[in-house]
């Protein structure tokens, strides 16, 4: 493969973390929350609701690993929405010893009334677009995630 095309590859790759972060981080979802999230000070509190509604409860300590955050700074985090009643602390089934995160009732029915949000402003904010770019935007996209899924990162 031709230097210059995997020099573009990277550079194209590594421009596009930044521009996801700002856009659906700080437009999308602070936009779309409503009164939950502006209580939660910081975007890690978001990415620890979004880990925990891909992966389903985890433990402080995977939670933590995933993120790349400091335990210690994971415990306060997971404090404030235990607060906010967002999540809970509960015993893992087989191992009572053991405490995972978990979404309570009313964080569930926060991320779904949430989800709703996040789609459809999405769809607001694609509507000036023609079918044809909705068409290429959602074949790149899937095309990059296909990508994405054959990289080896070790």
């Amino acid at each position: 493969m031709k230097k210059d095309v995997l020099e573009r590859a990277t550079t194209n790759f590594l421009s596009i973390p930044p521009v996801i972060h700002r856009t659906l981080r700080q437009k999308v979802i602070n936009r779309a929350s409503g009164d939950v999230f502006e209580k939660l000070v910081t975007s890690i509190h978001s990415e620890i609701i979004w880990l925990l509604e891909e992966e389903g409860p985890l433990s402080i300590g995977e939670i933590s690993e995933k993120l790349m955050i400091a335990k210690a700074q994971m415990t306060q985090l997971i404090e404030k929405l235990v607060k906010l009643d967002i999540v809970e602390r509960r015993p893992v089934k087989g191992d009572r010893r053991k405490i995972e995160i978990a979404f309570t009732d009313t964080g569930k029915a926060f991320i779904r009334e949430h989800k709703k949000n996040v789609d459809k402003w999405f769809m607001d904010s694609m509507s000036d677009l023609t079918d044809r770019d909705v068409e290429s935007l959602s074949t790149a996209l899937g095309t990059v995630k296909n990508i994405l899924a054959k990289l080896k990162f070790s």
